[in-house]
């Protein structure tokens, strides 16, 4: 009796990739578009924060978060290989030009080389700060599980608003009227 055929591991490979793709893509479709989160507990930026709340330069040199108290301050997290990330940043940077006066924007590339990270913000025209998280503890520290992620803090360091997924700019500026009373 001759054997049957059987597919190749490739194949069975391949196919069992396509439907979990296209399941995580009917899950993403499907899901809730309010992807704000609840804020962890106040997390206080001191620089004795033991979550190692510091992100790092371009040049190398670490910064507490900390040390950006005073001030509402918006933090994105991104990376140059992040579609989403790359689609969002125009917005985040409208936005940016609407409310500097009363707010501060930060950018960490979470992870990401430092020339690539760069390369991004140039080719977005970001013109806020922007720097890496080399080591994702900033994005721990401050809720964050996926990229895009964008985080609000008040003025005296607490976490407000943790969104996680692409935002754009109408949404951003309702976050920040609703969680900060800052309008644009």
């Amino acid at each position: 009796m001759p054997e049957p055929s059987r597919l190749p591991l490739r194949v069975i490979a391949l196919s069992t990739t396509l439907a979990l793709a296209a399941a995580l893509g009917t899950y993403v479709v499907l899901s809730d578009d309010d992807t704000t989160a609840t804020p962890p507990a106040a997390v206080e930026l001191t620089p004795e924060d033991p979550q190692g709340a510091v992100f790092t330069t371009y040049d190398g040199d670490t910064v507490a978060l900390s040390e950006l108290r005073g001030t509402p301050l918006l933090v994105n997290f991104f990376a140059s290989t992040c579609v989403p990330c790359v689609i969002e940043m125009p917005a985040l940077e409208a936005v940016y030009q609407e409310v500097a006066s009363q707010m501060a924007f930060l950018g960490l590339a979470l992870q990401d080389r430092p020339e690539d990270a760069l390369a991004l913000v140039d080719r977005t025209g970001v013109t806020y700060r922007t720097a890496l998280d080399k080591d994702a503890s900033v994005i721990t520290a401050l809720g964050g599980t996926a990229l895009p992620t964008t985080v609000l803090l008040d003025a005296d360091g607490h976490v407000v608003a943790v969104h996680t997924g692409q935002i754009d700019a109408d949404a951003l500026r309702a976050l920040l009227a609703a969680k900060l009373g800052i309008e644009a």
